[in-house]
């Protein structure tokens, strides 16, 4: 699995073949956004839709997201549009993608993402700690968690989202661009609450492979 940070909240990921991105926010630079198949939005916040329809008519993409996100994706002229509902089960390619309710109160329907390809991987979307992620009951390999707190998890609140879920790899994401937060921050927390993951911090535009 292949993933590159692009800021904010987010990420181009490819698993067996298939190209995903997530959560193009308005100043994303889409000349560094290489081939892609499925655009996954989590809500219907700008700095998360910011660039859909002009990355899905760039990159022929098809749209997926709730209700929210596609009405919105419709009003702007976009014609491969999926909407997805929390507990749904998809197949893109051949990579499982499973959508799972989540706690961002700002939204009218805030969406994760765990996709199941070469690795599991948890795309939290804006979320705080909620028994929604507790009781998720899956192995989770790699986990990108919110720790900027504006109107999401803080660095101590993505810990508790972290212990709640035991990832092996955690990338903390929402922050750097829009908001503030502290990745080393984290990091000390972690490690002062014996909380084990391997905490991988990013670079805009670094490919990290697992």
């Amino acid at each position: 699995m292949k993933i590159v940070w692009h800021g904010h909240s987010c990420f181009w990921i490819e698993s067996r073949g298939v190209k995903l991105l997530i959560d193009p926010y308005p100043d994303v630079d889409d000349d560094k956004i290489g081939d892609v198949d499925y655009i996954l939005i989590t809500h219907e916040h700008s700095d998360h839709y910011g660039k859909v329809e002009l990355l899905s008519r760039l990159r022929d993409a098809e749209v997926i997201g709730p209700r929210p996100v596609c009405t919105m994706a419709e009003e702007e002229g976009v014609k491969r549009i999926r909407e997805v509902r929390a507990g749904e089960t998809l197949d893109l390619d051949g990579v499982t993608v499973r959508t799972l309710l989540v706690e961002h109160p700002s939204s009218q329907y805030p969406m994760a993402y765990l996709i199941k390809g070469d690795r599991n991987l948890l795309h939290t979307g804006d979320t705080y700690p909620t028994p929604l992620l507790r009781n998720l009951g899956e192995r989770i390999d790699i986990l990108l968690v919110p720790i900027s707190g504006r109107s999401t998890a803080n660095e101590m609140e993505a810990a508790q989202i972290i212990e709640d879920l035991r990832p092996r790899i955690t990338i903390p994401m929402h922050y750097g661009t829009y908001s503030e937060g502290d990745p080393e921050k984290l990091r000390k927390i972690l490690m002062e609450n014996r909380i084990f993951t391997l905490l991988k911090v990013l670079r805009p535009l670094e490919e990290f492979e697992v």
